[in-house]
């Protein structure tokens, strides 16, 4: 793990630990909600932001961040009320956020991280074959999109700077898999949800990859909200988002993101999540490669 990365981590970390103080939001005042790139296509965002001014009866302002340290910045500075973050983000961020709801992807809560590359490089199996790549990771706070690999590599003994001739980061999901289908990049590490639905969607940047390892399961990106949060709203947003699979505009919102519903989320799913964020942290000893990845 670079200094730069670590100092974000640690941040992060640092966050946690300031004390609460408990709110309630102003009359007439709007529900800021947050999200980062879990969004396929502007009109999510407006479906979201329609649907939740309906079912909660208030204005809803809908606010786009370019990384997971600035959401979890928002959210403990009382700039946001709620997001959709990813499950290291709340890992790292317990202390000051708790789950509201946990989206449903083909019923289950979970997820995976994949490992991709080009789809004309068919000989690369594992990421032991992705030595020497020009690599994309998506956000140094991104369980898919950062934690599984750098993890993954404790256990070969290396960390990214000495395994890859190059990394950088997108700072977006998508954006890891245009670099690897343009070449800008070797390889990649993705959220296998987002791979799925661009595949669906015949993207063709996803078009012109491939798998080339899928991790174990983890918990999927929640929706949080500040802990500080009057409990009455909280338990109102929870409500309707655990109810929308019940009717059209709901069902509607879930189509648009290519999921069937929202779960009522247990602190159990982000174990494993933990577990690697341990690792990372030193605290842990490493988890064997075998525990991580599994073959495409």
């Amino acid at each position: 793990m670079n200094r730069r990365d670590l100092l974000g981590f640690s941040a992060s970390l640092a966050l946690s630990s300031l004390p609460l103080r408990a709110q309630t939001l102003p009359r007439g005042a709007a529900f800021r909600f947050g999200v980062t790139d879990v969004f396929l296509h502007d009109g999510a965002i407006h479906l979201w932001q329609d649907y939740l001014q309906n079912q909660l009866g208030m204005p809803v302002q809908i606010l786009q961040k370019s990384s997971y340290q600035e959401a979890l910045e928002a959210l403990r500075s009382d700039e946001m009320e709620a997001a959709w973050i990813c499950g290291f983000p709340y890992v790292v961020a317990r202390g000051f956020v708790r789950l509201c709801a946990q989206p449903g992807w083909h019923g289950q809560p979970w997820y995976r991280s994949y490992l991709i590359t080009g789809a004309a490089r068919t000989q690369a199996h594992s990421i032991v074959d992705l030595r020497g790549d020009v690599f994309a990771f998506d956000d140094p706070l991104s369980n898919s999109g950062y934690l599984v690999p750098v993890v993954a590599l404790r256990a070969l003994g290396q960390t990214p700077q000495s395994f890859f001739r190059r990394t950088f980061y997108t700072y977006s999901l998508h954006k890891v898999v245009e670099a690897v289908g343009s070449g800008l990049a070797d390889s990649g590490t993705v959220d296998g949800y987002i791979w799925e639905v661009l595949m669906k969607r015949q993207s063709q940047a996803a078009l012109k990859t491939r798998i080339v390892a899928k991790s174990r399961h983890y918990g999927f990106p929640p929706v949080v909200t500040r802990k500080n949060l009057d409990t009455a709203l909280h338990t109102r947003l929870q409500s309707v988002l655990l109810s929308a699979k019940n009717d059209v505009q709901g069902r509607g919102l879930l189509r648009s993101l290519d999921l069937q519903d929202f779960l009522l989320p247990q602190e159990s799913w982000f174990d494993g999540i933990a577990e690697l964020a341990r690792v990372l942290d030193g605290t842990h000893s490493p988890i064997p490669l075998s525990a991580i990845y599994a073959s495409a």
